[in-house]
């Protein structure tokens, strides 16, 4: 069982999806990521991530950030700045004891540009203390906006041609995927969170009367583009994931486009850049390299690697791997060390979906205070199925397996060049355990001089406003 993602694209194309709008704004890129992902959940993908749900006490504590934010961290109590930053909201704690952003401070470190830096909550709370100098908060904007909703306030209306649209393009949704979507109420939802926040970030970029904004995470940010576009804003994203042919976050193949997408992407490397049609030029792209990464390998590089395995989960497929590393476990031929990382989103919920790995004596790491980065050091070897960390454990030099469930079709590139093996059963990986594999190319997924490369592209088009010609010497 799984998602046919070409035959998705067929399906958009074929009801003319894109051409939609209403009241001026084209709806379905705003919806079509989410649409695509709950499709795939139907399907049989587990849950990426936990999500905050609709109880009382959620919304208790979302007013309780709007509140606070009044006199903490307000995003409108600011000086003016060149450069606005929108960070990635889960952190993760480093050794020195601070809740880092992974994608932005690395880069705030080793520049001397004007920023401000904000954060919208992740699980309705910001993790303390945070690394982020001149870090503000979105909640007055985030929940300023839900408190609108749920009053009702700037209620929008489908008008009757557009809802038929959407009503029979949810009705083959249902014949074609067997998933029950309701695009009426999703597009309805997307647009009354425009009316409601859109002007409160035009507010803002009034406010901090930046050159240039730099966002973690583009999808789900279409709002804030809207209003940076039409305050003439150039927009940066930031490379946060895995980005392949079938992310709809940013695949526009052929005649599909985005309006609300950023006028610049910095990718983690060439392969990246050459992997997804973007709907923007390809002299906007820019292959920066990833200065986490390349500051961690630095790191540990003196940290001695035993007979380790590592896991590496995703709440996407995190059933079938744990089952998995379950096996590998009880077989009698296996001697390695098994550690089993979770994703991030799985940290709250693994017990109780994953209870078998209670019974083993497997190492489940489910909080932040084992570093990712030291486990790759650690470890000699990873098996995962579709996350960018095993791109990352490759550029450690790890021996990489990927499990064939679905969902591992997004490492394929790393099995065709032989960087990484495709198991199929316990008996074929412990087999294979070991044995000398292809080499990985980290210089192509991971530029060189990460920090040096985005430093300088930002500062050039915050200065200029300009393309960019990268040059490494």
């Amino acid at each position: 069982m799984g998602l046919d993602h070409s035959d998705f694209e067929a399906f958009e194309l074929e009801h003319s999806l894109f051409e939609l709008r209403v009241d001026g704004v084209p709806i379905w890129e705003r919806i079509r990521f989410h649409v695509h992902r709950e499709i795939a959940e139907q399907n049989g993908t587990g849950q990426a991530h936990t999500g905050v749900g609709d109880d009382w006490r959620d919304y208790l504590r979302g007013a309780g950030l709007f509140l606070k934010n009044i006199v903490q961290k307000n995003p409108y109590l600011t000086a003016e700045h060149d450069i606005l930053f929108w960070g990635h909201h889960r952190r993760k704690k480093r050794d020195d004891g601070y809740w880092w952003d992974i994608y932005c401070d690395p880069i705030h470190e080793c520049s001397d540009y004007d920023y401000v830096h904000y954060e919208k909550p992740h699980m309705l709370e910001h993790r303390s203390p945070a690394r982020t100098s001149n870090l503000r908060y979105l909640d007055l904007i985030e929940h300023g906006g839900t408190i609108q909703q749920l009053l009702g306030v700037n209620e929008p209306s489908i008008p009757k041609a557009e809802r038929d649209r959407l009503e029979a393009a949810q009705d083959a949704i249902r014949d074609r995927f067997d998933a029950d979507v309701d695009l009426v109420s999703m597009a309805k939802e997307a647009l009354h969170v425009r009316r409601t926040t859109l002007p409160l970030y035009r507010w803002l970029l009034k406010r901090v009367d930046a050159e240039l904004a730099v966002i973690v995470v583009s999808y789900c940010r279409e709002t804030f583009i809207d209003a940076c576009k039409e305050q003439n804003v150039p927009v940066v994203e930031l490379q946060h994931g895995v980005i392949y042919d079938h992310h709809f976050g940013y695949s526009f193949r052929g005649p599909r486009t985005k309006e609300t997408f950023p006028d610049y992407l910095l990718t983690f490397g060439d392969f990246w850049k050459e992997s997804v049609e973007f709907p923007i030029p390809d002299d906007r792209v820019f292959p920066i390299g990833y200065p986490y990464l390349e500051q961690s390998i630095d790191k540990y590089d003196d940290v001695e690697t035993k007979d380790q395995l590592l896991f590496i989960s995703q709440g996407t497929i995190g059933e079938q791997l744990s089952k998995f590393a379950l096996e590998v476990d009880r077989h009698s031929e296996i001697d390695h060390e098994i550690v089993y990382k979770l994703h991030p989103g799985e940290y709250d919920r693994w017990e109780t979906e994953y209870p078998w790995l209670l019974e083993t004596d497997i190492e489940v790491v489910d909080s932040s205070d084992r570093q990712l980065y030291k486990l790759f050091a650690e470890s000699d070897a990873q098996i995962g199925v579709g996350s960018t960390a095993v791109y990352e454990g490759l550029a450690f030099g790890l021996q990489t397996y990927i499990y064939d469930c679905p969902g591992s079709e997004v490492l394929e590139p790393l099995v065709n060049e032989g960087s990484a093996k495709l198991v199929t059963s316990v008996e074929g990986f412990v087999s294979s355990l070991g044995r000398e594999e292809g080499t990985f190319d980290r210089e192509y997924y991971f530029a060189l001089k990460a920090t040096e490369q985005a430093r300088n592209v930002i500062g050039h088009l915050a200065d200029n406003g300009t393309p960019y010609e990268l040059s490494i010497e």
